[in-house]
């Protein structure tokens, strides 16, 4: 194989990456880091009502670390997450964020890019 279609390959493959990463953040909502049983706002906005019922959610159990992206999904949000978060709080999660519109979700200060 020729050095110059290495080096094309992989200008491809870092350009498709780069694409991949951009269009996801363009969709993310916001991202929640949860430290130590704290649900803080790492990137993007959330409603404080919604910050508030989320960190309900994840009491009982309580959930030490956790990091949950909040995703645009049409015309609601669907959540993503990755930590020590049992099954039916997950989906606690899913009831409380999709149950409320899009406008609603981002009435919160902004943090991060």
């Amino acid at each position: 194989m020729d050095p110059m279609e290495i080096v094309v390959a992989l200008g491809v493959l870092a350009a498709i990456a780069l694409l991949w990463f951009s269009s996801r953040s363009a969709i993310t909502l916001c991202v929640l880091e949860v430290r130590d049983g704290k649900v803080e706002v790492a990137r993007g906005s959330m409603s404080p009502r919604i910050v508030s019922d989320i960190q309900d959610v994840l009491r009982r159990p309580k959930v030490e670390s956790a990091t949950i992206r909040v995703i645009r999904n049409r015309e609601h949000a669907s959540v993503e997450v990755k930590g020590d978060v049992s099954k039916a709080q997950q989906q606690q999660l899913r009831n409380v964020v999709g149950s409320v519109p899009l406008a609603k979700l981002r009435n919160g200060p902004r943090r991060g890019s």
